[in-house]
């Protein structure tokens, strides 16, 4: 690729990155920490609140709107600018984004229960958490994640348009 589209989509993707991060890591650890019920007894899957509860919709919805997201702005850049010789067809770029997003989803899902069914087996019976831990985990978590597919996806729009 062309160093002044590396350049540009260099620039766009730290930019969306830093605001991804902060409105998730608020957002995500504000949701938690106000729908516990009792900050000192949180489960990871019983109760009327567990963490559970946040996690798994995060871990799936998350990555899904985000890829989409910046799949969306970073292809529109592109061709706005006209920095790419190649504009595929707006079927094929919407066939890449939801399958490049669904992808990116699914896995995250897959990645957090599979990570917290093992937490749950390796815990005690009846185990309980924090919640003011598990609210600012939730956030750094969902943080983490955000900046993670805000790059990942600019990554791919590279390689969908070669110069």
């Amino acid at each position: 690729m062309h160093p002044r589209i590396n350049s540009i989509l260099e620039k766009f993707s730290q930019r969306q990155a830093i605001f991804y991060f902060i409105t998730n890591l608020v957002i995500n650890a504000l949701v938690p920490y106000y729908g516990f019920d009792d900050l000192n007894n949180v489960y990871l899957f019983q109760g009327e609140h567990p963490i559970a509860r946040f996690l798994l919709p995060m871990a799936l919805l998350l990555p899904f709107f985000i890829t989409i997201d910046i799949l969306n702005k970073t292809i529109t850049l592109l061709e706005k600018r006209q920095l790419v010789s190649f504009i595929p067809s707006k079927q094929i770029k919407l066939r890449f984004m939801l399958k490049t997003a669904g992808i990116n989803a699914i896995i995250t899902l897959a990645l957090t229960l599979a990570a917290m069914i093992g937490v749950y087996i390796c815990l005690p019976e009846n185990y309980s958490f924090n919640g003011i831990l598990l609210s600012v985990l939730s956030g750094i978590l969902a943080g983490g994640m955000a900046v993670f597919f805000t790059l990942q996806p600019v990554r791919k729009v590279k390689k969908l348009y070669p110069h």
